[in-house]
């Protein structure tokens, strides 16, 4: 029989024991082809794309998981109204509208003769250069927080791998608007 001198040893040996059986369920988990988790990273991403995970809680404890992706399929708009007016004769108007559109990623202005002018290329272009300068000082600044969310256990790589995704989607959005104001697009 193993015997500890002190409380700290026996710590030790049970905390180390936790690490390495997570490790293996992990492991485990990912090793599944039909019920381990699925690579999102993997999944190819469009404006029109979705991913859906949903958890619903049964009566008797339990939890079911689902993941629903679309690539590549429009997303829709649904627009609804529910109205009502008065009439001149004292009735109501009723009004209900159920609408569902093709979400449109982005929508240029056509020219007189259905093609793109000069200018609108000019704004294009000018507003997709100032998406990539924006990601560019993205990655500059999250190249120093980046080995800090890293450090983190276990999820430390997770974090530092959407922190740095993020900031490079949103900076870059933010610098083709500001390119577009700045060119009068």
């Amino acid at each position: 029989m193993i015997q500890f001198k002190s409380l700290n040893g026996l710590s030790t040996l049970v905390l180390a024991g936790g690490l390495i059986s997570t490790n293996f369920m992990s492991l485990n988990m990912l090793a599944k082809k039909d019920g381990g988790i699925p690579d999102i990273s993997k999944l190819s991403s469009t404006p029109y794309s979705s991913i859906q995970i949903r958890s619903e809680s049964k009566p008797d404890g339990g939890e079911e998981w689902t993941f629903a992706s679309r690539q590549h399929d429009p997303k829709l708009v649904t627009t609804i109204i529910d109205d009502e007016k008065p009439t001149f004769n004292g009735g109501v108007k009723k009004r209900y509208t159920h609408k569902q559109d093709v979400a449109q990623f982005a929508i240029y202005p056509q020219g007189s003769d259905g093609k793109l002018t000069k200018d609108q290329i000019a704004c294009i272009e000018k507003m997709a250069q100032g998406r990539s300068n924006g990601q560019m000082i993205a990655d500059a600044g999250s190249v120093q927080v980046t080995p800090a969310l890293a450090g983190v256990p276990i999820v430390g790589p997770v974090l530092a791998g959407i922190f740095f995704g993020q900031s490079r989607k949103h900076i870059g959005n933010a610098a083709s608007s500001l390119a577009g104001q700045w060119n009068d697009c």
